[in-house]
């Protein structure tokens, strides 16, 4: 996998974490960057989700006030992603509400 990260003022850009390793790089500080890539690709997708979500929050789009709560509820739980998972390859994404889908 490839990895971009900063190491005793060298920044390694793009390289695969094995060749990062073989050059000196700690295999923890590899694993560090890695994680942290990994949840930057979660919460990128989180942002996403939220703001696909935007018009649905308008206090004029047509939603009954049930469904507003829905829509809320899932982007609330979309923002407690990062606080809510131990790792990135645990997340489980909310469903959409049903006010999202038609």
């Amino acid at each position: 996998m490839k990895v971009s990260l900063k190491y005793e003022g060298i920044v390694f850009s793009n390289f695969e974490a094995e060749d990062a390793i073989a050059v000196g790089v700690p295999d923890s500080v590899v694993q560090e960057a890695l994680l942290q890539q990994a949840w930057s690709l979660v919460r990128t997708k989180r942002d996403r989700l939220i703001a696909e979500t935007d018009y649905a929050i308008m206090p004029d789009y047509p939603i009954n006030d049930d469904q507003r709560a829905d829509v809320t509820a899932y982007r609330q739980a979309l923002r407690d992603i990062p606080e809510t998972f131990e790792s990135p390859d645990k997340v489980e994404w909310p469903e959409k509400p049903e006010a999202l889908t038609q």
